[in-house]
């Protein structure tokens, strides 16, 4: 196909000028029509859900698809003769294989612990009443013995009176209202997500075989807009997303599965209260790096607090000793280094991230901040290099406030390289 080349100066001019004077008309309309924009974006969102879950399963499932398929395809080749025959039944084995293990590994989940969750958020609703009691005839026995305290608290349970009737009436009757209007909604909505799921499953298993063609297709969009150098730019980086994110995820995902299975079992020996619960709770913030620990420990505590304060205690020191052996042992060993950030970039991503995004943030933030930080150290000694300077942040730490000598602690190679401004 011949190309289009536009000679004429003017019409280079008038065509900028046309694409700039569209950029901002709408540029205007969406700043004047955010609210439509955002609505629109909601409803699209609601439609895509299945694409997104059913995409994101693939990714996920994608290594064991991809393993299935290496070790049948050099199995069969040595007795089915035509390679493509042989290529084409890997790929349904696989795919069976596959989606299989997932739908069997997410009812027995169901199974297993969906009845255990129930019975103890049962046993956790009928602890609450007697929780309240106690607490009720603590405050009668010291309100008897302090006939201060009985005049402060007689006031502020009138205040309170006034002011729950107030709740009641404004509050709690509309949402009563609201609930029940919603139950017609809450039914549909279930049907909607089950129906999201099988499409979900559905897409899933599209994406797994015909992931290689997608690729394919991408490379060819990429190599046909972008210059050489540029795509070249471009598939590093998606490669380098893949293996962060991959290694990542999927590594923290074993990684807190292992973690909830543990937490059951040392709370069962130890005979804690609502052990599936916590431990369901422990296994999924344990997802979240450096504060899924905590933030999966306290709510776990204040729950076991209201049964039995010992056994609080107790689940305390158990989950430190669990966190202690994921971080310095579990956690390393599969994970290893697939983000190289240093604690503190690993807080702050989580931070940002969470306050950005939420949940999918403070889980996602760490492995897209670790992508940007290797462009920002690979464009900071790419231009150390071209200055002749030193690559090596020791050679930049100043310890002399300290009195020390740094080179007794990294060593004289090391600190000696002679290519910062101002080293002899």
């Amino acid at each position: 196909m011949k190309k289009i080349h536009i000679s004429n100066q003017y019409v280079k001019q008038g065509l900028t000028l046309f694409f700039a004077g569209l950029a901002l008309i709408l540029s205007w309309y969406a700043l004047n029509n955010w609210t439509h924009l955002a609505d629109l974006a909601d409803k699209m969102n609601g439609i895509l859900m299945p694409f997104y879950i059913g995409l994101v399963l693939a990714y996920l499932l994608s290594p064991i698809y991809n393993g299935i398929v290496t070790a049948l395809y050099g199995e069969l080749i040595g007795f089915i003769p035509k390679k493509t025959t042989a290529y084409r039944i890997c790929r349904i084995v696989a795919t069976v294989f596959t989606v299989g293990m997932f739908i069997a590994a997410v009812t027995g989940f169901c199974i297993l612990i969906i009845p255990d969750l129930i019975e103890s958020i049962t046993g956790l609703i009928y602890k609450i009443p007697t929780t309240i009691d106690a607490i009720s005839e603590w405050f009668m026995v010291n309100i008897q013995e302090n006939p201060q305290l009985a005049d402060v608290m007689q006031g502020y349970l009138a205040d309170f009176s006034e002011d729950f009737a107030i709740i009641v009436q404004e509050k709690i009757q509309p949402l009563m209202e609201t609930v029940v209007s919603g139950l017609t909604e809450g039914v549909w909505g279930t049907f909607s997500a089950v129906l999201d799921i099988f499409v979900a499953l559905i897409i899933c298993v599209y994406a797994l075989n015909s992931k290689e063609m997608f690729q394919a297709q991408a490379k060819k969009l990429v190599l046909a807009v972008f210059k050489r150098e540029r795509a070249e730019g471009i598939f590093e980086l998606c490669q380098l997303s893949n293996k962060t994110f991959g290694g990542f995820i999927n590594g923290k995902i074993i990684d807190s599965v292992i973690i909830g299975i543990l937490c059951f079992i040392g709370m069962s020996l130890i005979n804690l209260p609502l052990a599936t619960l916590v431990s369901v709770i422990v296994g999924i913030t344990n997802v979240i790096p450096f504060f899924g620990p905590f933030i999966g420990a306290i709510p776990s505590i204040i729950l076991i607090l209201i049964i039995d304060p010992i056994a609080a205690v107790k689940f305390a020191l158990w989950v430190l000793i669990l966190q202690q052996l994921d971080g310095n042992v579990i956690g390393p060993k599969i994970l290893g280094d697939s983000t190289g950030l240093a604690s503190f970039w690993v807080m702050f991503a989580i931070i940002v991230g969470g306050g950005l995004f939420g949940f999918v943030g403070m889980v996602l933030g760490v492995p897209v901040f670790a992508i940007f930080y290797t462009y920002v150290t690979r464009f900071v000694y790419r231009n150390l290099e071209e200055k002749g300077l030193e690559t090596d942040t020791v050679v930049y730490e100043d310890l002399t406030k300290y009195d020390i000598n740094k080179e007794d602690i990294f060593g004289k190679e090391r600190c000696n390289s002679g290519t910062e401004p101002g080293i002899k």
